[in-house]
């Protein structure tokens, strides 16, 4: 009768496949190098900051989208586009809530200007409403990672976008 592998048996091959993995990575030239993580500190301000607007926007999406009864593409509005922008370099936060929450919005953000025919328009409007009616995000610890910001957000702001962008490309 054959048995079940243990735990430490399951974490010790997935550790082999993943250096194995990594290995045949590097001899390629591909190596996974993380973005340096945003300060929290931006990152919250950033949030809430454009909350406010992106909040309207959606409640008014909302509207538009159940009144329709699909979901309507917008097309490239430079507003939403600014607030994907922010929400880009936000998402890579340190802390990984802070994160979550600015890439859930973008995506609501971007389905918005998109579209996505194969989400039903109800659970799309009930998935925004979820969204927009939650108590603001903030960040609840004192020793909040700050990193590199000075207090400086629209210096900090573009520093990090042309990084991520450089980041990105390479």
């Amino acid at each position: 009768m054959k048995r079940s592998p243990t735990m430490e048996e399951l974490k010790a091959d997935i550790e082999r496949l993943q250096g194995e993995i990594d290995g045949a990575d590097m001899e390629r030239g591909y190596c996974k190098i993380p973005f340096p993580p945003v300060s929290d500190a931006w990152a919250e301000q950033a949030y809430k900051h454009n909350l406010v607007g992106i909040k309207q926007f959606l409640s008014d999406y909302v509207e538009l989208v159940l009144t329709a009864k699909e979901i309507v593409p917008l097309g490239k509005l430079e507003q939403v586009n600014n607030w994907l922008d922010i929400l880009k370099v936000a998402r890579e936060a340190n802390d990984i809530v802070l994160g979550a929450t600015c890439t859930s919005i973008a995506v609501l953000l971007r389905t918005a200007t998109n579209g996505d025919s194969r989400m039903h328009y109800a659970n799309f409007a009930d998935m925004i409403v979820s969204t927009i009616e939650e108590v603001p995000y903030s960040v609840f610890y004192e020793d909040v990672y700050k990193g590199d910001y000075d207090g400086n957000y629209d210096k900090y702001y573009a520093d990090k976008r042309e990084e991520l962008l450089k980041w990105r490309a390479n």
